[in-house]
């Protein structure tokens, strides 16, 4: 009977073990990719894309190549389209933070003032990050020429 519930504990902590490890595995995984997408910008969007392209889909080589210079077309019409909002985005959140301002103390206004030099601060270097990180446009014609 010893010899049993002895077993029995040593499967209990292994499968404990297997449930926690798979826990944080998963938890881990998650994290990373949504670290990887949020941070990565539209370049970390179209690798993972491609990734699971090429590995659900089967794709050929030739259909790799395509694929990719679809996305990087996509990713030029995107980038373009977000230059012509970002102005008025930035005008929007700057109406925002003088409202805000005019509801605050001094002091608060101060503190705030602080908090919003820090936030465009890390704004700039995100999309900073996010600009290097994003494959220049494909050439006019490469998705013809691939075809």
């Amino acid at each position: 009977m010893k010899r049993f519930r002895g077993c029995l504990m040593v499967a209990f902590i292994f499968g404990s073990g297997l449930l926690v490890g798979g826990f944080f595995g998963t938890a881990f995984g998650w994290i990373t990719f949504f670290h990887k997408v949020t941070r990565g910008g539209p370049g970390a969007v179209a690798e993972i894309f491609m990734d699971r392209a090429v590995h659900d889909l089967k794709l050929k080589p030739e259909q790799k190549v395509r694929v990719k210079t679809i996305l990087s077309e996509t990713g030029g019409e995107l980038r373009a389209a977000t230059a012509e909002t970002m102005p008025k985005v930035h005008e929007i959140m700057g109406r925002s933070a003088d409202r805000i301002r005019g509801e605050l103390t001094p002091e608060q206004r101060k503190k705030f003032d602080t908090f919003a030099a820090q936030a465009r601060v890390r704004w700039a270097a995100s999309a900073e990050a996010r600009r290097a990180a994003t494959p220049p446009p494909a050439e006019e014609g490469t998705t013809k020429d691939a075809k």
